[in-house]
């Protein structure tokens, strides 16, 4: 096994990406957010890890974990170290995006899901001391606006002595022998102190690192489009080049060259 990615193992949290989605592959270790986090509310039904939410057009969305329980509920979680990450704009729109995607014609709107979105953060994004803040609408009258709607923000920089400060601290925690919860703490283990999950974990980071230069790579023929279409369309803002899907970027490099105006070769590209 690399050695260099040992030493990186050694220091990953469940709070980092990419170790918290093996832990969280783990039925128990969700059942333990689940528990934590909403009591008896609700009862694990199924869930999925890295559900990816493709859109052709608009900005796609792949979701650390996906709950749907026994009540009905959808629940999307993510974990997030920058708390630029954790823009509340964003949770607004993992929330759309599970809506759409989850919706059918003709479905009547009294049937669509309660819907959650949980950021758990390193940081405390919302800048008002709280642990937890759960984000709901309401009325000029004081009454909920029932739109089934919820986002919950945790912060893992305030920690205590409750179920839920404890859980906090194990999210920030890269030894498991200090671990509050023994779920995580056999879980992180594994992956840390034995033969089997150490291999699983480095072949995991050798291919996050190759994605990574894949996407280096990316970005620099991104980078290149952008140079072309300024000299073909002088002071226009290209900036949305970055959001493009591949699919939108197979077009400009298809149109790129077509005798068209700004808007019409726009147009094309997110038709």
């Amino acid at each position: 096994m690399n050695e260099r990615y040992l030493e990186v193992l050694n220091k990953l949290r469940p709070i980092d990406d990419t170790f918290m989605r093996m832990i969280f592959k783990d039925d128990q270790c969700v059942e333990l957010l689940m528990k934590i986090i909403f009591g008896e509310q609700f009862s694990l039904k199924r869930f999925e890890t890295q559900e990816d939410h493709k859109q052709v057009v608009s900005r796609s969305v792949e979701l650390d974990i996906v709950v749907y329980t026994h009540e009905g509920a959808v629940i999307g979680i993510e974990v997030e170290k920058s708390k630029d990450n954790a823009s509340p704009i964003r949770a607004r729109y993992h929330a759309s995006i599970l809506d759409c995607d989850l919706s059918y014609p003709k479905e009547k709107w009294s049937h669509f899901p309660e819907m959650y979105v949980v950021f758990i953060c390193e940081e405390d994004v919302l800048k008002n001391g709280k642990m937890l803040d759960h984000i709901q609408r309401y009325r000029e009258d004081g009454n909920v606006f029932k739109d089934k709607l919820h986002i919950i923000y945790l912060n893992a920089s305030m920690q205590d002595e409750t179920a839920l400060g404890k859980l906090m601290h194990d999210m920030l925690c890269n030894d498991p022998d200090d671990m509050y919860y023994e779920v995580l703490r056999k879980r992180v283990s594994y992956f840390k102190k034995q033969e089997g999950g150490k291999r699983t974990m480095c072949e995991a980071l050798e291919e996050l690192i190759t994605e990574a230069k894949n996407e280096g790579e990316e970005r620099g023929e991104i980078k290149k489009l952008m140079k072309l279409l300024l000299k073909k369309f002088p002071n226009k803002n290209f900036e949305w080049v970055k959001d493009c899907s591949k699919t939108q970027l197979e077009r400009i490099d298809d149109y790129i060259f077509l005798n068209i105006s700004y808007n019409d070769f726009y147009k094309l590209i997110h038709s």
